[in-house]
């Protein structure tokens, strides 16, 4: 790849990293509104566990995105994800274990992180007009 396909890639990741963080703090902030600080606080957190890994991966997969190192970045990728979904756990068990959040808000923000994620990565992939 190119240093401008590889200049895009990285782009790209950030951009859906940044989609992610925003539709996070978005959730959280209508939580806060709506109910209470506590509320907004544990959406947050939870969003955070597994924002906080995604950064982390995106990263890493961003830095091996050329075609001469396929090989390093199929295993960047592979060795991302299970490291990520490791430590997005990790995080979140400690959140909850030491930080006295609400469990339920939590879980809703680690699961609007999950989906948060994905729809960042589709409206990124409709706005880059790649077809599939």
């Amino acid at each position: 790849m190119s240093t401008a396909s590889t200049q895009s890639v990285t782009s790209a990741v950030y951009r859906i990293v940044f989609y992610q963080i925003m539709m996070i703090v978005g959730f959280a902030l209508i939580l806060f509104l709506t109910k209470d600080i506590k509320s907004g606080f544990s959406a947050m957190i939870g969003g955070l566990a597994y924002w906080l890994p995604t950064t982390i991966f995106t990263r890493s997969v961003a830095a091996c995105s050329s075609v001469r190192a396929m090989g390093r970045f199929m295993i960047a990728f592979f060795g991302g994800e299970v490291f990520k979904l490791a430590l997005s756990g990790t995080l979140f068990l400690l959140a909850v274990k030491y930080m006295h959040v609400q469990i339920l808000d939590a879980v809703v923000g680690l699961v609007v992180g999950i989906v948060a994620f994905w729809a960042a990565s589709i409206l990124c992939l409709y706005r880059s007009r790649v077809a599939l």
